[in-house]
């Protein structure tokens, strides 16, 4: 199925193959055309009748043109009603198939936990393996240029990011399962605790360390400033960005135009992108002097769990995913500092109350935007996810972009709502070919997907791609570019968010 893109959400269980939308479309051209040859060739006999002439051939043609092109008008649109049942069928199947993948990983990881004792010794020379690294490779036979397709090729597969989704859902599960809670009680409890949850019980643990001077996933306050458009400095070096006043630039066109401008994470490049547009005259929410802006956030750029300087890394994702999502232990952890910086910099940019936004992210960044989707002190008329483990379900229109073969998106778990608009297609990228391992998760990929999302003929995604392209009236815009870093002082605390 690469290629082909699958759209579900926006309100409805519905979930189709982008053909199937475009086919229904030509259906519909095809249905109003023998439609109206009906008519006309009904007129025509209608006219012969009231002369009351004799036509002969004419008049049998006529007629029979007439039933013809009636029969073609009822078959267009009965295949086009019977495309749609296949769409809405096809959503409900996929919902019972989630259903039973959640319960499958939850008695699997039940039983995983309940069968640790066993698994101990086991799990404990695994990871001696996984220490030894190279030694491993080679009592294997196997050298570390040829073990990486093998990885790559086990990493995107299809079902690797929903199987990641539920074991962190089920993360409950398995630790009941090790304390010997039944299996019927684990279920049941875990119903309670999800991904989030998980990520916040994660960080929460590792705050505690804090005292001990581990410092990992421990958020910090964090800074931005205005900088100049910069490529970011190889090798991951910090050079001061000098300040630079706002450039002019043209209207983004769809979600592709969107995709297009999101900053790639590159160490030492501005990581936030904002763009101010003028209100159209009459707008409905805007009053007098209220303008329109995009915002488009990077991904990840620091893997590590040590938080360092740069505020989009691994410890900004795990807050960003315990964040509001969690329930059991909601508001107990610190804003993620990548959502902060954001936030920081839209106001140092002079959004101010009743400005309309519409924003964009790529991976960790896209989880940001929607976060920020989900505040309804700020004004976001839409806003859209690539490739970020994004599970909430604001009232704007959102559009979650997820590559199946991305391991990412499930890193937030398999808990999805149906507001937001899904849009999956598998990127299947050859496992021998050189590169990063996770080639799904590429931002060029997204934006690939992006451009398939504006070709689409699906009437959600065309309404989303007018709502980005009708949001800035044609009317050309200023650019500012914003770096942010962590300050290097005290950890937050993870009660109160404070110093």
């Amino acid at each position: 199925m690469s290629g082909e893109l699958l759209v579900s959400g926006g309100g409805s269980t519905a979930v189709a193959v982008d053909e199937l939308f475009a086919e229904a479309a030509r259906l519909a051209v095809v249905e109003v055309g023998c439609s109206r040859f009906a008519e006309r060739a009904a007129g025509l006999l209608a006219t012969i009748g009231r002369a009351g002439g004799a036509a002969g051939r004419a008049e049998h043609e006529l007629a029979l043109a007439t039933h013809q092109f009636g029969q073609s008008a009822e078959l267009a649109a009965s295949l086009a009603r019977n495309l749609d049942e296949s769409a809405l069928r096809y959503g409900a199947v996929e919902q019972r198939l989630g259903a039973l993948r959640q319960l499958a990983g939850q008695f699997a990881a039940w039983t995983f936990g309940a069968s640790a004792r066993f698994l101990a010794w086991p799990l404990l020379a695994a990871a001696g393996g996984v220490f030894l690294g190279d030694r491993m490779l080679d009592a294997l036979g196997v050298s570390r240029e040829g073990a990486l397709p093998l990885l790559r090729q086990l990493l995107v597969h299809p079902g690797a990011g929903d199987a990641l989704a539920a074991a962190l859902d089920s993360s409950d599960e398995l630790v009941a399962g090790a304390a010997g809670v039944p299996l019927p009680m684990a279920v049941v409890a875990g119903g309670f605790v999800d991904a989030p949850d998980s990520a916040a019980a994660v960080a929460l643990g590792a705050s505690a360390l804090g005292g001990l001077g581990v410092g990992l996933l421990a958020e910090r306050p964090v800074g931005v400033r205005r900088v100049a458009e910069a490529a970011g400095v190889p090798g991951g070096a910090r050079v001061p960005a000098p300040p630079a006043a706002a450039s002019p630039v043209a209207p983004p066109v769809g979600v592709a135009g969107l995709a297009a401008r999101v900053p790639p994470p590159r160490e030492g490049a501005p990581q936030i992108r904002i763009e101010q547009y003028p209100a159209p005259v009459g707008g409905d929410r805007a009053g007098e002097g209220a303008r329109r802006w995009v915002v488009y956030v990077t991904g990840t750029i620091a893997p590590s769990p040590a938080a360092g300087a740069q505020p989009f890394d691994m410890t900004s994702n795990v807050h960003t995913v315990a964040g509001r999502g969690a329930e059991v232990v909601a508001g107990s952890l610190p804003v993620a500092a990548g959502e902060r910086a954001v936030r920081l910099a839209l106001a140092e940019a002079g959004v101010r109350p009743g400005d309309e936004l519409i924003g964009i992210g790529y991976s960790g960044g896209g989880a940001i935007v929607a976060e920020l989707m989900a505040d309804p002190e700020l004004g976001f008329t839409a806003g859209a996810n690539l490739g970020g483990p994004a599970r909430v379900d604001p009232s704007a229109p959102l559009l979650n972009l997820e590559h199946r073969d991305d391991l990412v998106p499930g890193s937030g778990g398999a808990d999805r709502p149906l507001g937001p608009l899904v849009v999956q297609r598998e990127v299947a990228t050859p496992p021998e070919r050189p590169g990063p391992i996770l080639t799904a998760h590429e931002l060029e990929a997204y934006r690939r997907t992006a451009e398939l999302v504006d070709a689409s003929g699906d009437p959600r995604l065309v309404e989303f791609s007018a709502l980005v392209t009708d949001f800035t009236a044609g009317r050309e815009g200023e650019a500012s570019f914003w770096l942010a870093e962590r300050e290097p002082e005290a950890p937050l605390s993870p009660s109160t968010g404070e110093r």
